[in-house]
């Protein structure tokens, strides 16, 4: 369990203890021996019963009522034998003893037995930021309860009960606190860390070797908080930035692009940190990124013609497939089928070496070609040459587990895929 794991059960273990010993207090003034209160136990469990057969769907609410029987025993049996779910369904649905809350009380308990966040205490990447306020307010409703009770409850026992509620609360804030301190002052540290040994990369002999081997362990710090190891690796790859090692700008790049599970899609920041690596030190598919965030005039500086220039620099014999797919399908730049089908047509049909591993045109690509060619997509319609690259196709699949298949695209054009027996389609295959 994680820190803020340890919080929500906290909270969770607190909110039950304060509703079982109000009820525990209830039926102690309406039972007054134990033969009266197993009467309540057994009318409890057979109404949980009946009302579990006709209801399925809540089934599982009314089983949580009956489950401790076989456990404790029916004369063992009190309030405190039931967990939270259980002792919700018991006052709100079948109401024994003519179990009453004020409208102050009732609206309370409901938020207390309601909160869906005590089951996050099995996860182990609820983030800190959101633990620590909801579980202040999860603590003062509870106090709120406590001190409602004044109006349902003999004065004897409600000071009994204020008394050692209050405590409990107290307690537990003193123990979430201690868990906040040391969750903030553990991240404080690492990144300390994460800033010294920046430095230390950035200035050693060989950066890039330093970088390799400390790369490992910053991307996932904290292998139960995937949250607070996010943070720690975007702390480290600025505080490398901030050094003047840009390899690390394309990692903060991607995450600004892209998003992650702390980082918004913040496009401005992404082409930021492109320009901070440098155009000619970016991977392909990152130069495509930013060529396509000018194209798209997705950030403040857009410029048209230097998302051209990038393009237009990358289409050698090794990128112009790639370029061509990105061009067809518009996943990172603006469609421009003329544009894909002249790449296409420029693209290696054949590896230069059999040892190479560079992308060479495969059936789905050639299937592209021809659905831009029957389309008339192309710089000079061809919609005969599509038809013999069709037909080439359906015989080179003929005998194997793919087939092709005919589909309208997202701009209503007839277009070709490869499908496997399967169903898988290849229609966006990437180099």
């Amino acid at each position: 369990m994680n820190d803020s794991s340890q919080i929500i059960y906290n909270v969770k273990k607190i909110a039950t203890r304060i509703i079982q010993e109000y009820l525990k207090l209830w039926v102690k003034e309406r039972c007054p021996d134990s033969e009266s209160w197993t009467r309540q136990v057994e009318s409890i469990c057979d109404e949980a019963r009946r009302r579990g057969d006709e209801n399925p769907r809540f089934k599982p609410s009314y089983d949580a009522v009956t489950a401790p029987l076989d456990r404790v025993g029916l004369e063992k049996m009190d309030m405190g034998s039931w967990d939270l779910t259980a002792l919700r369904t018991i006052v709100l649905h079948i109401h024994p003893l003519g179990i009453w809350l004020s409208k102050e009380q009732y609206e309370l308990f409901v938020k207390i037995v309601d909160d869906k966040n005590y089951d996050s205490h099995e996860s182990t990447n609820e983030p800190m930021e959101y633990v620590k306020p909801w579980s202040c307010e999860a603590l003062d409703r509870m106090e709120l309860f406590v001190k409602s009770a004044n109006s349902s409850l003999k004065e004897s026992h409600y000071k009994e009960y204020f008394e050692e509620s209050i405590k409990m609360i107290r307690e537990t804030r003193e123990r979430n606190r201690e868990e906040y301190d040391a969750r903030y002052g553990q991240i404080a540290e690492l990144k300390r860390q994460a800033e010294t040994e920046a430095h230390d990369i950035a200035t050693s002999r060989d950066p890039l070797n330093a970088y390799g081997a400390a790369f490992p362990k910053w991307i996932c710090k904290l292998p139960n908080d995937s949250r607070a190891s996010f943070h720690l690796w975007h702390s480290f790859n600025e505080a490398l930035v901030a050094e003047g090692f840009t390899l690390a700008a394309s990692n903060l790049a991607d995450a600004y692009y892209s998003g992650d599970e702390i980082t918004p899609v913040d496009y401005e920041k992404a082409a930021y940190y492109f320009e901070k690596r440098g155009v000619d030190g970016l991977m392909w598919y990152q130069r495509i990124q930013y060529a396509g965030l000018h194209l798209r005039g997705l950030i403040s500086n857009a410029s048209a013609d230097r998302g051209n220039a990038i393009l237009s620099e990358m289409e050698s014999p090794s990128m112009k497939l790639r370029l061509a797919r990105e061009y067809l399908f518009g996943r990172w730049i603006p469609k421009n089928y003329a544009k894909a089908a002249a790449l296409y047509e420029a693209s290696p049909t054949k590896r230069a070496t059999p040892e190479s591993n560079s992308s060479i045109m495969t059936p789905q690509d050639y299937a592209n070609l021809a659905s831009l060619y029957l389309a008339e997509l192309a710089n000079e319609p061809s919609p005969g040459k599509g038809s013999e690259i069709i037909a080439a196709l359906e015989d080179a699949l003929r005998g194997t587990d793919s087939t092709l298949q005919a589909y309208q695209n997202e701009d209503g054009f007839t277009f070709y895929r490869v499908i496997t027996a399967g169903g898988k389609n290849h229609r966006k295959t990437q180099g």
